[in-house]
């Protein structure tokens, strides 16, 4: 066979023939249909290009498209092409070539809006207003964000219909493009609402089926095809072209067929009748007799397994591609998909599965939340829990919308780029667009991809730990656990909004592990592990160190924390030796004069060796106490105690608050199984939140010190 009829996938270590019964060697849970789930093989990391494709072809060409780039600020590679032996980016030139181009961009912008404002419309939705406020609220906010969009939309449309002089494909591109801006426009005239007016699920539902429309619209508009991975190019030498068939755009798995003519430099959308339904990691192989066969390929499983294969071989057969008449045919025939097909995962991988259930409620929750008994953990049990579970990570607190964050995950557990959001008000887990996981990398520790990927999300880290935080300053969540990069994450938009570099201080080997944040009313500040202290300024979009009077201790894994003790002004930091124990000590930063200080606190000794883990904690301005996220051994029969930091006198205390006693008989508190909780100090309702986030089970405290039995530690 002439070697430029092969294909092969860059940063990865098997060949095009991916799904040819050799992942289905790596068995995992059982799927459906007797087929087994499996786990991608690893990626090799050290490439700047993963999950992408290169194509050999005649006279030293070739070309080479899809996959993330790990250094690139949008995390897209380029289209490229080999010529004298070197491969040339030439996304610049289709762009300039394209008489399209000018309206897939407004197109992309207008997706982007309604994506925004489908965002503003789910959290609304889940605040659970009253019928008459959230009736007020839906009509002034929602209502007059999607009637903007639409004016615009309609604006392009008719800017289009005017188009005349085009060549025949730019011509039926521009079409199918107008007609998915029409189909978007009719999902959201007029937008379905509740039957008091305000926001319904089916509202949210609308929105983002809308924006999903634009999206394939702005594509019908590109000089390149969409982003994508694992999808393997085939040079066909009869027709002179190569041929692109679906991939994983990571959060869906797409069906569409795109040439590229090395002759023209110009990539041309084929849309047959039908083909293969979507997939990506399949094998494209050119006959050189004008047909591609194409072979196997993965669908998604969306498995809540611990460690569970999220992906399944298809096994539909042979399909058969006619480069010249643009048409598939095969033995998985009876399963062909229109073009434009596609697969989304499901259950608590799709935002859709955390609309169900009746809706929110705040009034119900709000009486609940006064009710509660105090001195108690109380489990909240919201519906529709999120999976997988988000281990040794926290939880952060956005007082602005009323919400918790959580970013969690990483090495055995979810590896996805989702931000969760708990709504306080109504007690119900919200999930802003469809997971995405890592290909290959997933369940990894360390070896999580670097940078954007093409959706412009970071990947987590190996864990989260206590790298990331609300920003009151900013009103957005900050990330720090990337090698290089620090990122934001907007809560309004519901997704990542942008990065930055961060400062040396911040970059080292495994800087997740040890970056830790705690949120100032001057703004976020971080902890390093050289115990060096840094604050985000927000005019300047850019962390500054500060020049500390005196020493701090270092930040170390799994066993230190600091807080922001408000009534003071002053940062407190708890912390061990990595595998060691407690000796009791306490640092505390004056955030006026920059003075460091250790506290000593009298009865220092008391509070180890390992009588609780140093790891989370939160102080509460109404107590003055600094409480921590675990349990004193329970002593004579009595139940276990809570320990905390007595900030007025600097010693080592207990309290005595109630749990309900699981099935294991073990008490139920936001202490999560290893380092996997948060807890935060709620000013709107003066309680305590705590959060497992192994489990997403979501606690709520109401603190009274004074009937607590607060005693020093002995």
């Amino acid at each position: 066979m002439d070697r430029w009829l092969h294909s092969s996938l860059t940063g990865c270590p098997w060949p095009g023939a991916l799904a040819l019964g050799l992942l289905t060697a790596i068995a995992g849970a059982s799927a459906s249909a007797g087929e087994k789930a499996f786990r991608l093989p690893d990626t090799d990391l050290k490439q700047p290009i993963i999950w992408g494709a290169e194509c050999e072809g005649p006279d030293g060409g070739g070309l080479a498209f899809g996959g993330q780039d790990q250094r690139a600020d949008d995390g897209r590679p380029p289209t490229r092409v080999r010529e004298g032996g070197a491969w040339k980016a030439i996304h610049d030139e289709l762009r300039a070539a394209n008489p399209l181009q000018k309206f897939h961009d407004r197109a992309w912008a207008l997706r982007t809006r309604q994506k925004n404002a489908a965002a503003c419309a789910r959290a609304l939705y889940f605040q659970g207003l009253p019928p008459a406020e959230g009736k007020t609220r839906f009509d002034a906010e929602i209502a007059e964000m999607q009637t903007a969009v639409a004016r615009d939309l309609d604006a392009l449309v008719a800017e289009m219909e005017k188009l005349s002089g085009l060549a025949e494909y730019e011509t039926r591109q521009a079409a199918r493009a107008r007609s998915l801006l029409l189909r978007a426009a009719e999902k959201t005239r007029p937008l379905p609402a509740a039957p008091d007016g305000g926001p319904s699920a089916e509202t949210v539902k609308a929105m983002s089926a809308a924006q999903a429309d634009l999206e394939k619209a702005a594509e019908s508009l590109d000089a390149e095809p969409p982003p994508r991975a694992l999808s393997p190019i085939a040079y066909d030498p009869k027709t002179r072209v190569y041929v692109l068939f679906g991939g994983d755009h990571l959060d869906y798995l797409t069906n569409d067929t795109w040439e590229f003519s090395p002759a023209s430099k110009r990539w041309r959308e084929r849309r047959p009748p039908s083909g293969p339904p979507p997939r990506a990691g399949h094998r494209l192989r050119a006959t050189g007799d004008g047909t591609l066969i194409l072979t196997g390929g993965y669908t998604y499983t969306s498995s809540t397994d611990y460690c569970g294969g999220q992906y399944m071989n298809l096994g539909d057969g042979d399909w058969t591609y006619d480069a010249a008449a643009g048409t598939w045919a095969g033995a998985g025939a009876g399963r062909a998909q229109a073009p434009g097909a596609r697969v989304y995962r499901t259950g608590p991988f799709h935002p859709d599965f955390f609309l169900e259930g009746p809706r929110p409620d705040a009034g119900a929750v709000e009486a609940r939340l006064k009710a509660l008994p105090v001195n108690t953990w109380v489990p909240m049990n919201p519906p529709q829990i999120p999976r997988l579970d988000r281990c040794w990570g926290t939880a952060v607190l956005d007082p602005d919308r009323d919400q918790v964050l959580v970013w969690a995950g990483g090495h055995s557990s979810h590896g996805g780029t989702d931000v969760l959001h708990y709504h306080l008000s109504t007690n119900r887990w919200a999930l802003p667009y469809p997971v995405e996981f890592p290909l290959g990398q997933l369940y990894s520790n360390t070896s999580y991809p670097a940078g954007f990927n093409f959706n412009l999300r970071p990947w987590v880290t190996g864990h989260t730990y206590q790298n990331y935080g609300y920003d009151p300053t900013v009103r957005k969540m900050l990330f720090t656990g990337q090698p290089e990069h620090f990122y934001l994450y907007d809560p309004d938009a519901a997704d990542w909004a942008g990065r930055g570099r961060k400062p040396p201080a911040m970059v080292y080997n495994d800087c997740f592990y040890t970056l830790t944040l705690c949120p100032t009313p001057r703004g976020m500040i971080c902890w390093t592990h050289q115990g060096r202290v840094l604050r985000f300024e927000a005019a300047a979009g850019a962390w500054a160190e500060l020049q500390i009077a005196g020493k701090l201790p270092d930040a170390s894994v799994d066993s230190s924390t600091v807080v922001y003790d408000s009534r003071r002004d002053r940062l407190v930091f708890f912390r061990a030796p990595y595998g060691k124990t407690y000796d009791g000590q306490v640092h505390a930063l004056d955030l006026k004069t920059l003075a460091a200080a250790a506290l000593s606190p009298g009865n220092m000794a008391a509070a180890g060796p390992g009588a609780f883990p140093i790891d989370r904690a939160c102080y509460d301005p109404e107590s003055d106490l600094v409480l921590m996220a675990g349990l004193l051994p329970p002593v004579g029969g009595e139940p276990a105690r809570t320990p905390a930091y007595d900030a007025a006198g600097n010693r080592w205390v207990s309290l005595k608050i109630a749990c309900e006693i699981g099935k294991d008989a073990k008490p139920l508190t936001p202490r999560g199984p290893g380092h996997s909780s948060g807890l935060m100090y709620d000013g709107r309702r003066r309680i305590l939140w705590g959060v497992d986030t192994f489990h997403c089970q979501v606690y709520a405290l109401r603190l009274d010190a004074k009937r607590a039995d607060v005693a020093a530690m002995k």
